[in-house]
């Protein structure tokens, strides 16, 4: 949502209608320095020196993640469909290939750690634990990265999907890589 501040109309300075401008523009100013004092009290987080914001799979010589199926659930109220959450932890600089996920809608937590996350045509994110995202159906996630080179990172994936996917391909199903890293295996 958009405000717009009406253009006031000009007066005589001294009258009280000028008054009343100048009290409303010293109390914007006044709430402007306060706003900045309190964010100064929450220093920006330190990136990890060692870090790289790596923005593609880039080779094969990187370590891949783990991957570990935490829970299956069939939804009830949603006849063919699953709920099913991914353990996947990265080793430090490791990377996934560019994937899809077989049609599901995925939200990710961090857990632990820092990632790097690219989907579609979207800015590059880090995010850090307690973070999360969302890839809607037929999301292409061209980046999905340790962040730091020295420490792991964790995130638990919650995908809803249909029942079919796993059924006719199992688990491994559910993650798409590109063709271009078809020879990967995660």
């Amino acid at each position: 949502m958009v405000f717009t501040i009406p253009e006031l109309p000009k007066y005589e300075r001294g009258s009280v209608h000028t008054s009343w401008t100048e009290a409303i523009w010293l109390s914007f100013m006044l709430l402007s320095a306060q706003i900045r004092a309190h964010l100064r009290r929450f220093p920006r987080k330190k990136k990890d020196k060692k870090a790289r914001l790596t923005t593609s799979f880039l080779s094969h010589s990187r370590p891949l993640p783990s991957v570990e199926v935490a829970y299956h659930y069939k939804l009830p109220n949603c006849p063919g469909k699953s709920s099913i959450g991914i353990l996947v932890t990265f080793p430090p600089n490791s990377a996934t290939p560019p994937h899809k996920h077989a049609g599901a809608s995925v939200s990710v937590l961090v857990l632990e750690g820092s990632v790097i996350n690219k989907m579609n045509d979207e800015e590059t994110q880090v995010l850090t634990k307690g973070e999360s995202f969302f890839e809607a159906p037929c999301c292409h996630h061209k980046v999905s990265n340790n962040y730091s080179t020295t420490e792991v990172a964790r995130i638990l994936a919650t995908m809803v999907v249909d029942d079919e996917v796993v059924d006719k391909g199992g688990y491994g199903a559910l993650t798409v890589i590109d063709e271009e890293y078809a020879d990967v295996k995660l």
